[in-house]
Parts: C-alpha cells; structure tokens; sequence
C-alpha cells in the first residue's frame, strides 16, 4: 500500500505541474494582453518557469523553458527563434543563481561557518522572475538595435515597467501555485541543526 500510495502521489504532482504549465501558457495568451498597465504585458510564462525553478530545481527550470518556448515559438509571431532559445537559455542561466542549493553546497558552507540554508523560497522566486525578464528585455533591445530602430526613453521605461510588473505577479501567485504544486512552507532550523544538518523537532507551547 505505501508503494502504490508513493506512486500515487509522484502521479499527482506531476499532473499538478503539468496543468500549472498549460493554463500558465493559455493564461499567458489569453488573458494576459488585457492586463496591460501602460500599453505593458506582463511575462506569466517567467512567473511559472520562476516558480518552476525555485520548486524543482534547474532541470525542471529547463524543461518549462523549452516548453514555453515552443509553444511560444509555433504559436506566437515573434522574431524568429528568438522564444525558442530565449526561454530555455534564461531559465537556466537563472537557475544557477535560485534554485535550491545542493545538501553537499550546504555542508560546504556550513564547513565554512556560514549559515548553510536556502533563502526563503518566495523572495527567490521574485528575484527569479525579474532577472528572468531582465535577461529577455536586454535581448529583445538588442534585437531593436541590430534592426535599427533607435532605442528611446520610452523602449526603456517599457522594460522596467515589464520586470516591475512580472515581479508584482510573481509575488502574487507564488504562494498559491506553490501550495497547489505540493510544496510547504519551509522548516527554520535552530543554530544547532544548521551547524549538524538535521531537522530539530518543533517544541510544545508552554501552558
């Protein structure tokens, strides 16, 4: 029984992040170009590949990447396979800097008198989108200019208010898609356990 419960529940997560994927995508096409603030879409597809990345690491970061990235590719005119390498690219190059360290990373910092833990999850997954989109407004600039088309105020002030705002999203839906993708909130470790690497158990309140 606790195999097949096991399975059952990797089957249910999967299917979980997999439909976060879809409606992520659909949501993103949809819905999104009328949640415009000053003539600016939000990136929703970065707010998932940046949950993605903090929750399951840069494999998964890869994966969503390449995933938004097709669809994005086959299904929305853009710059030639500007989508299709962008979005696996930048979410891995992101994932270097916010998903969760390694057990082996953390003893190593423990080693060297350090705390040895992962920051809070939500504050990554914000400074994950926003790096995210940092790193496709620079190449889409980028690709403006190789056009020759002149680079305004106006093309930066757009840029900041794209991060800004993706990053406000982000805020708002990591929570929730982290509860519904399975993940809890973190456990904080006293001074002992972070230096021995394991998990105190929560102390009774006092009457």
């Amino acid at each position: 029984m606790r195999l097949i419960f096991s399975l059952w529940h990797a089957i249910q997560r999967q299917l979980r992040l997999l439909i976060v994927l879809l409606l992520g995508y659909l949501f993103h096409v949809c819905v999104m170009p009328y949640c415009q603030i000053a003539d600016v879409t939000p990136s929703l597809a970065f707010v998932i590949i940046s949950i993605i990345t903090v929750g399951y690491g840069r494999i998964r970061a890869l994966w969503a990447g390449a995933f938004f990235g097709i669809l994005l590719e086959v299904m929305v005119p853009s710059v030639e396979f500007l989508s299709l390498a962008l979005y696996p690219i930048s979410a891995l190059f992101c994932s270097a800097f916010f998903a969760d360290k390694s057990e082996t990373q953390l003893e190593y910092e423990r080693s060297n008198g350090k705390a040895g833990r992962n920051k809070s999850p939500y504050l990554r997954t914000i400074f994950c989108c926003a790096l995210n989109v940092v790193v496709y407004e620079i190449v889409n600039v980028f690709y403006m200019y190789l056009n020759g088309s002149p680079i305004t105020g106006d093309i930066i002030g757009r840029s900041i208010i794209d991060v800004l705002y993706s990053s406000a999203l982000a805020a708002l839906l990591a929570y929730p898609l982290r509860r519904f993708l399975g993940f809890r909130k973190p456990v904080q470790l006293d001074p002992a356990s972070r230096r021995f690497g394991y998990v105190s158990k929560p102390q009774p309140k006092r009457p």
